[in-house]
């Protein structure tokens, strides 16, 4: 399972996402589904960014893990 760590802020967005999406592109999961996973791990994210360290700045870690057929996705987040 491959990991990112990063401050969990607002900012970081975008590298969280890039993050996952060059796992989900590697291992050819279709746009769709992709489009699906962004979604989520955006909504996640952003409630971390919001309320996990508020008013502080604490780290985030997003594991994931793809593979299989069919295909599969394990994405986790820690705080």
């Amino acid at each position: 399972m491959k990991e990112l760590t990063v401050p969990a802020t607002l900012e970081k967005l975008e590298a969280v996402q890039a993050f996952i999406e060059a796992e989900l592109e590697a291992n050819d999961c279709p746009m769709k589904v992709m489009m699906q996973i962004s979604i989520a791990v955006e909504e996640i994210y952003v409630n971390i960014a919001h309320y996990a360290y508020h008013p502080e700045i604490g780290e985030a870690t997003v594991r994931c893990q793809v593979g299989g057929d069919p295909l599969q996705v394990t994405i986790q987040f820690l705080d």
